[in-house]
């Protein structure tokens, strides 16, 4: 089983727009040696739908290097492409890499049928040895799980699910179903959003945007709440709450690579048609000082690069 929290982690390049390995590799050590558990590789953040085959795997690589340097981190590789021939191509090589488990969104652009996407996933299943899991993610593949779907999917061998709209009712009917009927079938939610509410309910596993550039914060609500320390927990979870809610104002990888920057490290810029604003706009400005009365807060304090 997956356990604590797993980054969403951004893909980082150079002002070309070509992949910035030592960047990513510097990202990626500073957030497991942070805390974070795990790295969800090549996703939404990661601007997977907009490198080549070859970038991603690079990434995957990077990753497997970097979290070797660690006990018990988990690897989950997204492999999700438009088209399935490429999505298992992915999957393949990131099971030759040796990541822990790979996941893959719904071939999206185009809107399938609940047929033609359980095909997909069950044409994965097929390919790899490693455990299987859906990223349901309506808003960008025009597809939206159902309960049905699961079901259907879980005789298949799907091994879980990653969701990021987290809507209580499905969530939780998910959840209960697999506790109850005592399947082998893991929810993880997206976002750190919900945390403290799902672990409550029995969620052990989340991927959180944060630990892109604020993963000390993660990292101590995952281990007051393991702790059952109740009280630290829910002082935690809300100052994540509030200072995510500030950093929404933008894309989030956007986001993300601002944050970083506010915080002083050299963290690269997104690929177009993403862009940073100029690095004298004053809301990386703002952003340092919200970073800071936020750690303040929580009685951190606030690491930067300069």
């Amino acid at each position: 089983m997956i356990t604590g929290s797993l980054v969403p982690n951004i893909t980082i390049f150079d002002k070309e727009g070509n992949l910035d390995i030592e960047k990513n590799r510097w990202h990626m050590d500073w957030m497991l040696k942070k805390g974070a558990d795990g790295l969800f590789l090549t996703g939404s953040y990661g601007s997977g739908p907009m490198m080549t085959h070859e970038e991603r795997v690079t990434v995957f690589k990077t990753a497997k290097e970097v979290a070797a340097r660690y006990e018990g981190k988990t690897l989950l590789a997204h492999v999700g492409c438009i088209d399935t021939r490429s999505t298992i191509a992915l999957a393949k090589a990131a099971e030759e890499i040796g990541v822990d488990a790979i996941s893959a969104v719904p071939p999206f652009y185009y809107k399938h049928s609940e047929e033609l996407i359980l095909q997909f996933y069950k044409d994965i299943i097929s390919s790899t040895t490693l455990p299987v899991f859906a990223y349901n993610n309506p808003e960008t593949s025009r597809f939206t799980f159902t309960m049905n779907t699961v079901r259907k999917l879980q005789e298949m061998g799907l091994a879980g699910m990653k969701d990021s709209p987290l809507a209580v009712g499905f969530v939780s009917r998910v959840f209960y179903d697999a506790k109850v009927n005592k399947k082998n079938f893991q929810m993880i939610l997206g976002t750190s959003s919900g945390w403290l509410p799902f672990y409550y309910m029995g969620v052990r596993a989340m991927i959180a945007g944060m630990n892109n550039w604020a993963p000390e914060i993660i990292t101590a609500l995952v281990k007051a709440t393991q702790d059952g320390d109740q009280e630290k927990s829910e002082k935690v979870y809300l100052g994540m709450m509030d200072l995510s809610a500030k950093l929404h104002f933008t894309d989030s990888t956007i986001a993300s690579l601002m944050a970083l920057h506010a915080r002083g490290f050299d963290a690269g810029f997104p690929r177009k048609p993403m862009q940073l604003p100029p690095f004298d706009d004053p809301k990386y400005q703002e952003i340092r000082q919200w970073l800071e009365a936020g750690f303040a807060d929580l009685g951190m304090t606030l690491e930067t690069g300069k």
